[in-house]
């Protein structure tokens, strides 16, 4: 018995175009996700708003009160993330004291970094994803 399968080269385009297919399904899934009120801990308009840009758009990191008001009201929201632990995870911050950075972000110890802030963003409906074109398929 002879069982024909396909290349290595042909099977990681199928997994390519599949992964590719899942990508959009989120993103058109991400445009019906729940809507949530405002958050009303900080008055925004006091502060600028060059947090909500991209990098190459001017971003400036977010002052602390912006971070704290934003921070405490999703884990207020989503309960799963209620603690600093579990939402560094959630934002791609992981080892020990991954909380403590958290809490440094929102005291304004240190500042936010461009692609945790982002991500939070992207997460909380604030901004859309960015889509990177392929330039080509190098393998």
């Amino acid at each position: 018995m002879k069982i024909d399968l396909p290349s290595i080269k042909e099977q990681q385009d199928v997994v390519f175009q599949q992964a590719i297919a899942d990508a959009i399904a989120q993103l058109k899934t991400n445009l019906t996700a729940t809507r949530y009120p405002s958050q009303d801990l900080v008055d925004e308009s006091l502060f600028p708003r060059n947090h909500l840009l991209r990098e190459s758009e001017g971003w400036e990191a977010p002052a602390p009160e912006i971070v704290k008001a934003y921070f405490r009201h999703f884990q207020n929201l989503f309960t799963e993330y209620g603690t600093d632990a579990k939402l560094a995870v959630l934002l791609g911050i992981h080892g020990s004291g991954n909380d403590r950075r958290i809490r440094a972000f929102k005291d304004g110890s240190k500042k936010t970094p461009y692609g945790v802030w982002r991500r939070f963003l992207v997460l909380t409906g604030r901004v859309p994803q960015d889509i990177i074109p392929v330039l080509g398929i190098l393998r």
